[in-house]
């Protein structure tokens, strides 16, 4: 089988290995494509036709990101230096942690040396996502939807019984308030033929 030649203005060794080293810098595919004087598109069918560029191109992008939350984390939790200005003279200098770095750190499961793989999110427990034993979100769906269903029944055979014993007072109170009438008028038919 023939091998493809590469072209003069294709991916060389050379343009390889300026996307690679950008992307490894910039974490960004769209810079390091600008960079290599290459196109996304030319990167990406790259990407899926030769595995050994997809590896390099997978670890340049990990140790970008390496970089990118070790800054980010800085900001989470050191901070940032803020220059206050009032009147157009500077009249403070304040150290300010960015709590919205924070939580995309958290959102992301980085701040803890975990995936976001690692972490479920609200919508996937209401969906009955859990971990096993390993570790690994499996789907307990089933078994969340017996728990659901067991609830419902129960809430069910609560209200019942909440709904018989208020009739059941209801009752009471119209028995006693039809004797009170009766009394009422006995006492009157009384008083009458007196």
């Amino acid at each position: 089988m023939a091998t493809k030649k590469t072209r003069h203005d294709g991916w060389t060794p050379a343009t390889r290995a300026v996307f690679l080293a950008t992307l490894r810098k910039a974490g960004c595919v769209r810079d390091a494509c600008r960079v290599a004087c290459m196109s996304t598109t030319s990167a990406y069918r790259l990407r899926r036709r030769d595995a050994d560029f997809a590896e390099r191109w997978k670890k340049a992008q990990a140790s970008a990101r390496t970089g990118l939350i070790a800054v980010a984390h800085e900001r989470a939790v050191v901070g940032r230096e803020v220059i206050i200005l009032r009147g157009g003279k500077e009249v403070e200098r304040r150290i300010v942690p960015s709590d919205s770095m924070l939580a995309l750190l958290i959102k992301q499961g980085d701040l803890t040396g975990q995936g976001a793989d690692n972490l479920l999110s609200w919508d996937e427990w209401q969906d009955g996502l859990r971990f096993d034993e390993h570790g690994q979100k499996v789907d307990r769906s089933e078994a969340h939807a017996a728990v659901a269903r067991s609830l419902d029944a129960k809430l069910a055979d609560m209200r019942t019984k909440l709904l018989a014993r208020r009739a059941a007072a209801e009752e009471r109170l119209r028995a006693a308030e039809a004797r009170a009438v009766a009394l009422a008028a006995a006492d009157l038919e009384a008083g009458d033929g007196v």
